[in-house]
């Protein structure tokens, strides 16, 4: 199409040169004067002044052009192409779409339309259209750099990394003075983990385009990955300098400030993000987390919230989680409670994340609080279940706000309830719920003796309370007279099903609270009528999954021999009690190769890279192989398999219902890339796990399970003979530091004759909770595994159990060959051991851990949790 030129006549048809009218008046419209003309110089002039308001943005002048042209020349390509651009930037994507594809239609060889078609398509997230649209474009013109470029920014959305890097450096070879094309090379470099690449590819645009604030944010994020933190803080600097608006550059900036500890040089940063936009999500999050870390509790919450008004997105979820998991708040925060519900019912984290913050917010509500005190004083002057169920009984109306209680039912249908006082509330409650189900002969009716209905509020109550019983294994408390209640009412329930009579439905709820309702016999005959949905949620977690694992018993396949007397007793305790029963579980699809991840963990840690210098980080052609040794319930091996892109799991245990757990578990989240199977890891050998694809595992991971082997070293060693040479171990061991308050309560159990039945450990916890023991008790009662029945089993009454110090982890690391690569902790605690070892900067002597250790033997509560590497082959 030819330009008009400055000095040519304007083809409005004024008689005045172009640049006398419509190119320096943009209000003059040659629209009026088309219709007058159907010459193509002439339409082809109108189309070049439609086209100098459209680059004007005068958008609604240009459209009164194109149109006219269209009307005169419906095929016309070049206003079919621009009006399609300009539907598009108006956000009419779908109508764009159309306008250039018919543009293409009478034109095929439209280089630009294809190029422009393919940036569309992208806008609108159809990359595999879109990158048919740039291969078009560059088949019709190999030296079109702007498509090549556009290609690869398409290809790298896609993450095909390597593609785009193909790409890129086409676009280059054409046109190597391309800033942008050096700016999406950088990018490339920095998602593939080169970042030494990627910051030379920024340098060189800014080379290119010294005053480029998109290049100095691009490079401060690098320099902050590579934990240059004072030298990205210049970076963000300069990008603010040079585009003062910058809204990502400041939150960024933000964000190294906090690394730094600059917390009030960090708010501002975002604070001053939010103010250019109003709408940036991320700057709210990541306020709210810094102002978390100033103990700005309430401030913090608000800013979640317009976070995630903004976008439900799930690093924001992650983030709240990250900053409320396990505190105990000591007042009452605004929307936290609703945050706090959403969090657990929709899982942004695990459940038992929210547990602590979840429990002190149920305890401050005040009607709860008014109940629990009542409770306590009843419970100081000897009142027992009876007279206290007279006293529920009495003063039923006020218990409406417990019924309510949204939090407070979330969290019993998720996670164990962990505190004393609403366990000892939740006991007795459930003996109120026992005496409302079987006072009015429920069984034979269809409403209770009282003449009211199924009530929705009250009653959605009790089956919450039925599954907290469930999910905690029965652990509450009760007399005999109570158990032979509950017997009774069991008996009546399965009798009226037998009889195919009518069962109430809180008469379900009442038997539920105390035995798991597949213990019934025909059980499976209560999934055939049609019930309240709190019934039926009741039946899917009582008798419909347990039915699944009893049938998938008969599938699992065995690897090895478990002949070992400790593995077998072992195997015995997690068949009585799989380890844990956990409900919920957050999916998070794997994205990094093994080197990014590792590197992210440990950014000071020197390590042999997992792939070839010419792959690293790349896609992946071939799966990472993970084995994870004692996989329990599944939560472990599904957090595995979704670690590492292209991650292929096996999974292993001792106790097949302990699998079969894992199974359905795995199954109900979709997860596929991971098989189970039975196994004792002192007999896995090359031999045993060939059949499952590989003879060798690029990872390793065995949390919470060497410590409880004959022979832990001896376990070890079997690992590490299937992990190839230059690979990486997960390894959890426990602590005797952090576990010594746990061995003071084996030695009272031991004492007092305690055996790891079902009802000594009932007694055994009444024991350690009253008031004469609770003190003495302090840390195990605080511990989460105290409050279900095989937690606390595995935590107390274990029947193989080690416990390691530093200095022998580091021999048996010295023994094994093994690299330490750095702990699992947390940043609190990474930041307190880099105060008081600042010249320990990767944070791997465990010389000077052993100290920091000792002087906080809580450092390690959970477990020793670490990263190692195989020594790779000689060359």
């Amino acid at each position: 199409m030819k330009k008009i030129g400055r000095n040519e006549p304007c083809p409005c048809g004024s008689g005045k040169k172009y640049k006398h009218c419509c190119e320096r008046n943009a209000e003059a419209d040659p629209a009026d004067s088309l219709a007058r003309t159907s010459s193509r110089q002439s339409i082809l002039q109108y189309l070049q002044a439609a086209v100098e308001h459209h680059k004007r943005g005068n958008l609604s002048q240009a459209e009164a052009i194109y149109q006219p042209i269209l009307q005169l020349d419906p095929n016309q390509p070049d206003a079919l192409h621009f009006l399609g651009l300009l539907a598009r930037d108006a956000g009419r994507i779908d109508i764009g779409i159309e306008l250039i594809r018919r543009a293409l239609k009478f034109e095929p060889n439209y280089v630009e339309a294809h190029n422009n078609l393919g940036n569309t398509l992208r806008q609108q997230g159809k990359l595999d259209d879109a990158i048919a649209s740039y291969r078009t474009a560059v088949k019709l013109e190999p030296r079109f750099a702007e498509a090549y470029g556009n290609l690869g920014n398409a290809l790298r959305e896609q993450g095909r990394l390597d593609d785009a890097m193909i790409n890129y450096r086409k676009a280059l070879s054409i046109q190597p003075q391309l800033a942008e094309i050096h700016c999406n090379i950088g990018i490339v470099h920095r998602e593939q983990g080169n970042l030494e690449d990627a910051v030379s590819s920024f340098r060189k645009v800014l080379l290119l385009k010294p005053d480029s604030a998109e290049a100095f944010n691009n490079l401060g994020n690098v320099l902050v990955e590579q934990s240059k933190f004072e030298e990205a803080v210049s970076s963000f600097e300069k990008a603010i300098l040079y585009k003062p608006r910058f809204p990502e550059a400041y939150n960024n900036l933000g964000n190294v400030l906090r690394e730094l500890g600059r917390l009030d040089e960090a708010v501002a940063g975002y604070s001053r993000a939010i103010e250019l936009n109003l709408g940036y999500a991320r700057a709210y999050s990541n306020r709210a987390y810094v102002l978390w870390q100033q103990h700005k509790a309430d401030d913090a919450v608000i800013d979640y919230w317009h976070a995630l008004e903004l976008c439900d997105d799930s690093d924001i979820k992650r983030s709240f989680t990250d900053c409320i998991a396990n505190v105990y708040c000591d007042h009452d925060i605004p929307r936290l409670h609703a945050l706090l519900v959403r969090a657990i019912s929709e899982t942004w984290g695990q459940p038992d994340d929210f547990g602590n913050p979840a429990v002190s917010l149920i305890k401050r509500d005040c009607a709860i609080r008014e109940h629990l005190d009542g409770m306590k004083t009843a419970h100081a002057v000897g009142m027992s279940c009876q007279e206290l169920f007279g006293k529920f009984e009495s003063s039923k109306a006020g218990f409406a706000a417990v019924f309510n209680n949204e939090l407070l039912r979330a969290l019993m249908e998720n996670t164990p309830v962990c505190d004393i006082e609403l366990e000892q509330f939740l006991t007795s409650l459930r003996y109120w719920l026992l005496q409302i189900a079987i006072a009015e002969e429920n069984v034979a009716g269809k409403v209770r003796g009282d003449g009211r209905e199924w009530q929705e509020e009250e009653d959605l109550f009790w089956c919450s309370l039925a599954r907290q019983c469930f999910i905690n294994e029965y652990v509450f408390s009760y007399s005999a007279e109570e158990y032979e209640q509950a017997q009774r009412l069991k008996a009546q329930v399965a009798a009226a099903r037998q009889a195919n009579r009518t069962i109430h439905p809180l008469s379900l709820a009442g038997a539920a609270a105390y035995f798991p309702l597949r213990s019934l016999p025909f059980a499976e005959r209560l999934l055939d009528h049609s019930w309240p949905d709190s019934i039926a949620a009741l039946l899917l977690q009582q008798v419909q999954e347990p039915l699944k694992e009893e049938r998938s018993l008969s599938h699992l396949p065995s690897l090895t021999a478990i002949v070992d007397d400790t593995s077998c007793r072992v195997r015995n305790q997690y068949e009585e009690n799989p380890y844990p029963r956990w409900i919920k579980l957050p999916l998070r699809a794997g994205s990094e190769s093994v080197d990014r991840y590792l590197s992210d963990l440990f950014p000071y840690a020197r390590f042999e890279p997992a792939a070839s210098p010419e792959h690293r980080n790349e896609r992946v052609k071939d799966a990472i192989k993970v084995l994870v040794a004692g996989c329990g319930t599944g939560r472990h091996a599904i957090a595995a398999a979704q670690r590492f892109k292209n991650a292929n799991v096996l999974a292993v245990d001792l106790s097949s219902r302990s699998l079969c757990y894992a199974k359905r578990k795995t199954d109900e989240l979709c997860v596929r890339n991971i098989e189970y199977a039975q196994a004792d890891i002192l007999n896995l050998d090359s031999e045993s796990i060939a059949a499952r694809g590989s003879k060798l595992f690029d990872v390793i991971e065995a949390v919470g399970v060497l410590h409880h082997l004959s022979d832990p070293l001896l376990g070890w060693r079997k690992l590490l003979s299937l992990l190839r040479p230059g690979g990486f171990m997960r390894i959890g061991l426990y602590s005797e530091y952090a576990r010594s308050n746990l061995a003071f309560a084996q030695r009272f159990i031991a004492q007092k004759g305690y055996k790891p039945t079902a009802e000594d450990i009932r007694t055994c916890r009444q024991e350690m909770m009253s008031l004469e023991n609770a003190d003495t008790f302090r840390q195990v009662l605080s511990a989460r595994d105290f409050y279900t029945l095989s937690e606390c089993r595995d935590m107390l009454f274990h029947v193989q159990e080690n416990r390691y110090t530093l200095p022998h982890i580091k021999e048996d690391l010295r023994e094994l060959g093994l690299i330490f690569l750095g702990f699992s902790i947390g940043r609190s605690t990474a930041n307190q051991y880099r105060q008081r070892f600042p010249d320990d900067v990767p944070q791997t002597d465990l010389d000077h851990w052993h100290i920091f250790e000792t002087e906080n033997p809580d450092t390690f509560n959970t477990m020793y949790l670490f990263w190692v590497q195989k020594q790779a082959a000689a060359a």
